[in-house]
């Protein structure tokens, strides 16, 4: 009997163990996960940084107005006009629309969208 009894509680106790054990190794791919996806989310506040960065540095007046100079003869750029500016109710009404999904989207044959083509494959 007795030995039947510490056979049991040897097993318990194995099993305990074990399961002690899967529950730490679950835990532990957790935290490399975590850690994973804190990884990324660095990655991408870094990269809105420089981005921002970037936009500043691309938005700045001066170098808008030198892109001004420079392409004026091409844009064809002219001072806005107080009578341009106009209430949203004073603008024409838009003509009928076609319905979503009823206009075939332009693909490459690369399977990419043929953007501002006009016809796919261009």
């Amino acid at each position: 009997m007795l030995k039947t009894l510490n056979i049991l509680l040897i097993l318990v106790m194995l099993g305990a163990a074990a399961y002690t054990y899967k529950i730490k190794h679950d835990a532990e791919l957790l935290e490399e996960a975590i850690a994973k996806v804190d990884r990324k989310i660095s990655l991408e506040r870094e990269t809105i940084s420089l981005l921002q960065a970037d936009w500043t540095l691309l938005d700045q007046p001066g170098r808008l107005q030198r892109l001004i100079d420079v392409y004026s003869a091409e844009l064809e750029l002219k001072p806005i006009q107080p009578d341009q500016i106009v209430q949203p109710d004073e603008l024409p009404a838009p003509s009928a629309l076609p319905a979503p999904g009823s206009v075939p989207v332009p693909v490459s044959p690369a399977g990419r969208y043929a953007y501002n083509t006009g016809v796919a494959g261009q």
